[in-house]
């Protein structure tokens, strides 16, 4: 990734940004496995288990078969960007950032955030490993929307182990451009609990 002002820019938002995505009222009621998950960047009902919303954000997760599968959604045409587990702040957060370009080609990164503003450098450049399995995306007038999935627990010191049937913290952002440096323009976090097989 880019330098320092990058990372301070595209993280400090995630804690110090606005506030929590929407409360449990936002959970989905469909269950595991509802219908095939695909990353093709268009959520289909019953695809996902939780929802969250806020400030133009919208975060979709589901556990199924010790795999996370993720959906990102905003109104931006920027990057978007999530985390799991970690601080205060941004301090031992693994994060996720994804963009699409206009070519539909999506650039993805598995990060991890040393300090509390950041940086958040991709886990490979700390020693660790990419994690992320498979991703896909799309991006049009409405903005962005980015899916990608992971082991629940990978192994790897740099990305958080997703727990089943316990509360973990997710931090969110999202920014005007496609890059890993342009500042957020929203950011905020919440607390999820996922059902499911792990």
């Amino acid at each position: 990734m880019g330098g320092k002002k990058g990372f301070v820019l595209v993280l400090v938002f995630l804690v110090l940004g606005s506030g929590c995505l929407g409360g449990g009222g936002d959970n989905l009621k469909h269950g595991p496995g509802t219908v095939p998950w695909i990353p093709d960047g268009r959520i289909d009902p019953g695809e996902y288990t939780v929802r969250k919303n806020s400030d133009g954000m919208s975060i979709y997760l589901r556990a199924e078969n010790d795999t996370l599968y993720v959906a990102i959604s905003s109104e931006t045409r920027g990057w978007v960007a999530i985390g799991f587990g970690g601080g205060p702040g941004m301090k031992n957060t693994d994060i996720v950032i994804a963009y699409v370009l206009p070519n539909g080609t999506v650039e993805i990164r598995d990060s991890y955030s040393t300090g509390f503003s950041g940086p958040h450098n991709p886990d490979t450049f700390l020693g660790g490993r990419d994690d992320i399995a498979s991703y896909g995306g799309r991006e049009n007038e409405n903005g962005t929307v980015v899916e990608f999935s992971r082991p629940l627990k990978t192994g790897d010191e740099y990305d958080y182990p997703v727990p089943i049937g316990r509360p973990f913290r997710v931090i969110w952002a999202y920014g005007p451009t496609d890059d890993f440096q342009s500042m957020h323009i929203k950011a905020g976090h919440v607390y999820v609990t996922l059902e499911g097989e792990g």
